[in-house]
């Protein structure tokens, strides 16, 4: 089995356990950050050809692989909740590799949205898209609809619509619900609304949902936290389920003691 390797080379220490781990796992490469890190040499992650791929770093580092190629991947925790993680870096590393090796592991499908701005794939979100208002303190007005149907109007600070993975990140952080990870099923959360009847909403995943904004003729989309697009009135915004769910491995089936552990229920 061939490994493709990650390390997000910012956090500490990570230079003793990427050492540690590529000289555990035999056939392996490197992304090119990682690898002019060690003085090798690397391929772009989009290029990774490995069988499955390591994640040093948090969570970030694991939506940074999944918005390049689409593998499964071993995520160890260099961050800080590590929700998308399988391990710590206190956890027992090796024999978790080597249960990869012996495919001793199963694999966590989780549901990805395309992102689609004017028809155009602008990103696929493991988390969540954020529609937030471009001017601090002053409101937006939004209006939701899925399948042709409006289903609210508002104004506020903005809306997320996340993924069952993203239901424990920012949608969680604004009151919405945990969703059980492999619900095929998404929800839509007004932000600070000012209308008391906005509340979150969780829909089928195949439904399609559509966003566009009102008044002020300009907001800002990002899409798992990375760089921002800026939104105009007349765009059209389409968020559809990706045919390409991301995989993550797993060895724990007890998806309620991660929530435990990771969010300190």
């Amino acid at each position: 089995m061939k490994f493709s390797i990650v390390a997000n080379i910012k956090q500490e220490n990570i230079r003793e356990i990427l050492k540690k781990v590529i000289g555990f796992v035999g056939d392996f490469e490197l992304d090119k950050a990682s690898a002019n890190f060690l003085g090798l040499k690397g391929v772009e992650i989009k290029d990774l050809s490995g069988d499955v791929i390591i994640s040093l770093g948090g969570d970030g580092t694991i939506l940074h692989i999944l918005s390049q190629i689409n593998k499964p991947i071993l995520g160890i925790n260099f961050g800080g909740v590590g929700f998308l993680n399988e391990l710590e870096p206190d956890s027992d590393i090796f024999t978790a590799i080597d249960n990869v090796i012996n495919k001793k592991y199963f694999e966590e499908k989780l549901h990805r949205i395309d992102t689609y701005l004017n028809g155009l794939n602008v990103g696929t979100a493991v988390n969540e898209i954020v529609l937030h208002t471009s001017r601090v303190a002053k409101i937006q007005g939004f209006e939701i609809s899925t399948n042709g149907k409006l289903i609210d109007s508002f104004r506020g600070d903005g809306v997320i619509i996340a993924t069952p993975t993203g239901s424990t990140s920012y949608s969680m952080s604004v009151g919405a619900p945990i969703i059980y990870p492999t619900m095929k099923s998404n929800i839509i959360v007004p932000m600070a609304a000012y209308k008391l009847g906005s509340r979150p909403l969780i829909l089928p995943a195949d439904y399609e949902i559509s966003a566009k904004i009102t008044g002020h003729p300009e907001a800002v989309m990002v899409i798992d936290g990375k760089e921002e697009i800026f939104i105009k009135g007349e765009d059209k915004l389409e968020f559809k389920a990706s045919k390409s769910p991301a995989s993550l491995i797993r060895f724990n089936k007890n998806f309620f003691d991660r929530l435990r552990n990771k969010l300190r229920l």
